[in-house]
């Protein structure tokens, strides 16, 4: 390499370090809610990713399901999410963010201490298809509509990169803890294979929820990474009843580091209108918050007013025709683990080999943000989108850990460049007063993908990688 192609190299790492200093400095006068959102996603991002990595695990090793049975069962739990947000994205409009916080950490907390709890299939299909989904959908939209209220138009594209960050921090602890406590049970005798055994004269497990019990509670790796979740939805609970129903102007100006230092200190001021300067003893501008009142309206009406307008239907389309990627998403979680595990080894890193996906998002997404943060979102869509579709290929050529790697690596370079924009652009397009609707409505591609990721899953899983093999019988995981 010569001497100028270093050079220029190292200027543009610099030039890029520089904008992701000045993307941070932008966000130092923020409300305190600002924060207390990126330490709720963090809180919520580790539950939900170190749940749904054990998910079909946890059904098919403690509850004796099969490989159809637990991928219905987790494609059921993501498409009621998005059934029961199609309503309560209304109801976030009408409640708004603080309110909404409380109700679903508290639900979420309730649910996963159930789950931890129990060994009754009813309990289990109740947490997994009623409660835990309403929790979920209270959660996930309501975060990304309160950093839309606590951020300018100037700092708004670099807040959503960093809450995407933030989000997969969450699931890069995840990934270590899920093999070191697979590892730590298996090696002192704590698996679950009472679980896989309990079911052999149970009939359909639909029919026999409300009577099928396991024969006993026992503490398993995947019940220990339910109770980490537990606790992590204990700690939201707390920082959701702190947060305050406010907005940020959207016009405020957010000084460059050259305009801060030729300004003095800020002040916090509280008027007698609920207007607030949310400054820090150090801030160098003034950046006005105000209470925000959420928009009344009746449920159908809202839904109503949204689906007429032109920006929604456009809006629909792109997140339509990012379906088919959210599919290969939602492998991750619904079918790699029981593939990694069937084909290397109950050891296997299968959580070291997720996380590689939050790793490679927690470096990528701050640079690529910052460099095209000028870029339209549905540019960056649109490329990302084709990278992410070309990571399933490595599975085909070859059935191997590096092949595993090699496709989580390339998933998650084309997630780092259209993921965080599609948040963005969602916000974007939203009326104001009316983020639950479209936020709600922007998950569903997500959540909507996994009912048949879970099925086809299982139904793969079961014909193609089964657990078990008949003398002369190979996997054919390949196909």
């Amino acid at each position: 390499m010569t001497s100028s192609s270093s050079s220029s190299i190292h200027t543009y790492l610099q030039s890029q370090l520089q904008q992701v200093s000045i993307g941070f400095h932008s966000l130092s006068s923020s409300p305190p809610e600002l924060y207390k959102a990126y330490l709720l996603k963090f809180l919520d991002s580790y539950a939900y990713f170190s749940f749904s990595l054990v998910f079909t695990l946890f059904l098919s090793e403690d509850f004796g399901l099969s490989d159809v049975e637990a991928g219905t069962i987790y494609g059921a739990w993501g498409a009621l999410i998005t059934v029961f947000g199609l309503f309560t994205g209304t109801i976030i409009d009408k409640l708004g963010v603080a309110k909404c916080l409380r109700i679903g950490f508290i639900l979420s907390f309730v649910t996963r201490v159930m789950l931890f709890m129990c060994t009754s299939k009813f309990v289990l299909l109740f947490c997994t298809l009623v409660s835990l989904p309403l929790a979920n959908c209270l959660g996930i939209p309501v975060l990304t509509i309160g950093l839309r209220r606590y951020t300018n138009n100037e700092n708004r594209g670099f807040a959503f990169g960093v809450f995407y960050v933030v989000m997969n921090v969450g699931a890069l602890i995840a990934g270590p803890l899920v093999d070191m406590l697979t590892r730590y049970y298996n090696n002192n005798g704590g698996g679950s294979e009472e679980g896989a055994d309990m079911n052999d004269a149970a009939g359909d497990y639909v029919d026999d929820a409300t009577t099928t019990m396991a024969e006993a509670w026992t503490m398993t790796s995947n019940r220990g990474i339910i109770l980490s979740g537990v606790i992590a939805n204990f700690v939201a609970v707390f920082v959701a009843f702190s947060v305050r129903e406010i907005k940020v102007d959207s016009n405020a100006h957010v000084p460059s580091a050259t305009e801060d230092d030729d300004m003095g200190n800020g002040s916090s001021i509280v008027d007698d209108d609920d207007s607030l300067m949310a400054d820090s003893p150090n801030s160098k501008t003034k950046k006005t918050v105000s209470t925000f009142q959420p928009i009344q309206g009746d449920t159908l009406n809202i839904l109503s007013e949204t689906t007429k307008t032109p920006n929604f239907r456009r809006f629909l389309l792109v997140v339509l025709l990012t379906l088919n990627v959210r599919m290969i998403f939602r492998h991750l979680d619904g079918t790699l683990p029981k593939y990694m595990i069937r084909e290397f080894g109950e050891n296997t890193p299968k959580g070291a080999v997720y996380s590689i996906n939050p790793a490679l998002i927690i470096i990528l997404v701050p640079i690529i943000t910052a460099a095209t943060s000028s870029v339209d979102p549905l540019v960056m869509i649109h490329y990302g989108t084709y990278v992410s579709a070309l990571s399933v290929f490595f599975l085909v050529v070859s059935t191997s850990l590096p092949s595993c790697i090699l496709f989580v690596i390339t998933l998650s370079i084309g997630e780092a460049i259209w993921s965080p924009r599609l948040y963005d652009y969602t916000t974007t397009v939203a009326p104001e007063g009316r983020e639950g609707t479209y936020m709600a409505l922007s998950s569903a591609p997500l959540f909507l993908a996994k009912l048949p990721v879970g099925v086809i899953s299982g139904v793969l899983l079961q014909k193609y990688c089964p657990e078990t093999l008949e003398e002369g019988e190979e996997r054919h995981s390949k196909t």
